[in-house]
């Protein structure tokens, strides 16, 4: 299921969030970790475009911020007990990941 077919809940209906929504919480990926097809750091952009409403081409490169953190945090996770987190700003949002694969975008640009 892509991230963008998911219901989003506003207390009682389903309405997609937007950028003036304060945090928004993801799902990168179902599992303990992500297939060899998903690759995390287009999701984080499609996500922030999503959010902006804009196409994930007209906004900047995740890797320009953050290089290849994202893909490795991962692809060599440490042991689940390690609670690993990583946290960037990246196009207004502070964006926070865990190694299970949920990520919070909260708007900072305003």
């Amino acid at each position: 299921m892509d991230h963008r077919e998911r219901p989003y809940q506003d207390g009682g209906g389903t309405t997609p969030p937007t950028s003036e929504d304060v945090i928004v919480h993801r799902e990168l990926f179902e599992g303990e970790q992500p297939s060899d097809d998903d690759t995390p750091s287009v999701h984080i952009a499609e996500i922030v475009a999503d959010l902006e409403d804009e196409d994930a081409t007209d906004i900047s490169a995740l890797y320009d911020t953050v290089d290849h953190l994202v893909e490795h945090l991962f692809s060599t996770p440490p042991p689940l007990e390690a609670q690993c987190r990583f946290e960037f700003t990246y196009e207004g949002y502070r964006i926070t990941l865990t190694q299970d694969g949920h990520a919070t975008f909260m708007n900072v640009s305003e």
